[in-house]
């Protein structure tokens, strides 16, 4: 697979994140059921342009997507974990009640993020905080349009200090994790996924709020 072919899955990619930014403002109804697509695009666009041997990425990123399901099935299940939530059906097909894509979303922004932290910094623990801190961030973004377009419902309409906590603490420890037993990756990519996704969920909670 030749690097200009990557590059123009990165550039159709990014054309799709702008594209859906304004769908989604303008007719949500109609954007809103390609979104699984998005973010399984996404994931193949950042596993393309990763340096890992592939057996090694794929089997490092199914196991952090494995975990980040089985998280969400207790969550959901139980409301111990993030707080009392369920579910909409903008993520696409689910099982016990969870998207399979949350599960990718999950080992996305663990990778980036983790990729991102070991580049601002030479320490694995400091890496893992930064990661984090990416992460929760992220998440509280899409919190704030959550209910809007389907995604999940939380008991008390948003999430509380609870779901905060469990993201940071998990994607910590996720991340301290993957930097523990892979630590290598594409860190321009890492930041190219990660700036979309904060563009388009903050675009979003921008005019929502306006």
């Amino acid at each position: 697979m030749t690097q200009k072919f990557k590059n123009g899955l990165l550039y159709f990619l990014i054309l799709v994140y702008v594209s859906g930014t304004i769908g989604f403002l303008a007719r949500p109804d109609f954007f809103l059921p390609f979104t699984p697509f998005t973010l399984l695009l996404t994931v193949l666009v950042f596993l393309m342009h990763q340096n890992l041997n592939f057996s090694r990425l794929i089997v490092g990123f199914l196991v952090l997507s494995l975990i980040g399901f089985v998280i969400e099935v207790i969550g959901v299940a139980t409301g111990m974990v993030f707080g009392p939530y369920v579910y909409g059906e903008t993520l696409g097909s689910k099982l016990a009640g969870v998207p399979l894509t949350i599960s990718l979303n999950w080992a996305l922004l663990v990778n980036a993020g983790a990729l991102i932290g070991q580049k601002l910094v030479n320490n694995k623990t400091a890496a893992a905080l930064i990661c984090a801190s990416i992460a929760t961030g992220i998440d509280f973004l899409i919190e704030q349009i959550a209910p809007a377009f389907d995604f999940w419902y939380f008991e008390n309409h948003l999430a509380g200090l609870q779901n905060y906590i469990a993201w940071f603490l998990i994607s910590f420890l996720l991340a301290f994790l993957w930097l523990r037993f892979i630590g290598e990756g594409n860190e321009r990519i890492a930041a190219w996924i990660l700036g979309l996704q904060v563009l388009f969920f903050g675009t979003l909670v921008l005019i929502s709020f306006s």
